[in-house]
């Protein structure tokens, strides 16, 4: 916990914390509200790596839903007012939609490196059933994951900060943390790694050069977001732990501070994800840039020639 006299609230760091969360609330459901009329409306045929975006997309709204109640708690003082059932039940369904975003995000970059890399495998003949499959065991796994948020300490909804609760549950969230960004982000690498290799050998082919491409421009975006979002608060849980049980006000306070700003960050995941939804398929591209012309004023633009609203491998 923070030491005495160490815990007076920082009025400015956390009123732009809050205007941080509110505004990825709003770009957030905006972004993923066009997703999901895509899905119902424009997407015809739905295969396994489309199943794994729709997933993606609920774990976004899920996140994005959290986020107005996560605003009045840094409001309060990073206090909860309305009991603790409810703010822990917040914080489960937080760090739940998080760790969705994350593992489905690593799932898409799996299937485009698996498809581009070793498209004989049998993996990718994999039915749009056992995909369902698939990623309703992702969803269980990480509801056991997340059960900490429950389970945890009540010093969780009340922002004590450094070293808050028991030692078990520190230990436990930290090495949730590690696993949940280490291993993922180091498939990603290894994934957009395999496929540069694969396009460096197929340069002479230019029949295949556009998948491959846009194979992986999706898995360098996965990067790219992973390292905007989720980096820097991973690095902050580092250096809590670290730092854990320190007699320094300035440094456990620029500890919390540093933890509170980097966390949020990770609710543009679901502000930046109708980016990889666009890199995944086309169809995607033409809804959010309808969207956009609509909001220029240009809606009266229709479709352009040709165009196949199916779903596709891209």
């Amino acid at each position: 916990m923070l030491p005495p006299n160490c815990s007076e609230p920082s009025l400015a760091a956390e009123a732009a914390v809050a205007t941080l969360l509110a505004l990825e609330c709003v770009l957030g459901l905006l972004g993923n509200a066009v997703a999901v009329w895509t899905f119902f409306f424009r997407l015809k045929v739905w295969k396994p790596h489309t199943i794994y975006l729709f997933h993606l997309v609920f774990s976004d709204l899920l996140l994005a839903l959290c986020l107005p109640f996560l605003v009045a708690f840094f409001l309060s003082h990073k206090t909860c007012g309305w009991g603790h059932t409810p703010c822990k039940t917040l914080f489960f369904l937080w760090a739940l939609s998080r760790g969705v975003g994350v593992a489905f995000l690593t799932t898409v970059a799996l299937d485009r490196y698996l498809r581009v890399v070793h498209p004989r495998l049998r993996i990718n003949l994999l039915s749009p059933r056992a995909a369902w499959g698939v990623s309703g065991l992702i969803w269980l796994l990480l509801v056991a994951l997340s059960h900490s948020s429950v389970l945890g300490p009540p010093t969780t909804c009340t922002g004590s900060g450094l070293g808050a609760g028991g030692s078990f549950s520190l230990t436990w969230q930290e090495a949730q943390s590690f696993v949940q960004f280490v291993l993922p982000f180091s498939l990603i690498l290894f994934c957009n790694g395999g496929i540069i290799r694969i396009l460096q050998r197929r340069l002479r082919d230019p029949n295949r050069q556009p998948k491959l491409q846009r194979a992986q421009a999706l898995v360098a975006t996965v990067m790219v977001l992973f390292t905007l979002c989720f980096l820097p608060g991973f690095l902050a849980q580092v250096l809590l732990a670290v730092f854990r049980g320190t007699d320094s006000c300035r440094a456990c306070r620029a500890l919390v501070l540093a933890s509170d700003v980097t966390s949020s960050l990770t609710g543009l995941q679901s502000v930046l994800n109708p980016v990889v939804y666009c890199f995944s398929n086309a169809t995607f591209r033409h809804s959010y840039r309808k969207v956009f012309l609509s909001l220029r004023g240009r809606g009266q633009e229709t479709q352009a020639p040709g165009f196949d609203l199916r779903d596709f491998n891209s």
